[in-house]
C-alpha cells in the first residue's frame, strides 16, 4: 500500500491533514504533498503506515 492510498484512508476515517501531521511531527503542507503523491521520507512514511495501521485495527474492533 502506498502512502498516497493509506492518507486517502486515513482522511476517509476523518483525520485531517493537520492531524496527521502532528501525530507524525510533520507539517501540514508536508501531508498534503504525500497524499498527491509526492516522496516522503521513509521515516514519515513508516509513521503514516503507524497510524494508519492504529486507525483501522481500531475501526475493525468497533465494528465487531
Amino acid at each position: 500500500m502506498t502512502v498516497k492510498s493509506m492518507l486517502a484512508s486515513l482522511f476517509q476515517l476523518g483525520l485531517s491533514q493537520a492531524e496527521i501531521a502532528e501525530i507524525c511531527d510533520s507539517t501540514q503542507p508536508t501531508i498534503s504533498r504525500a497524499a498527491n503523491g509526492a516522496m516522503v521520507r521513509y521515516e514519515l512514511g513508516k509513521a503514516i503506515e503507524e497510524i494508519y495501521l492504529k486507525e483501522t485495527k481500531a475501526r475493525e474492533a468497533k465494528q465487531g
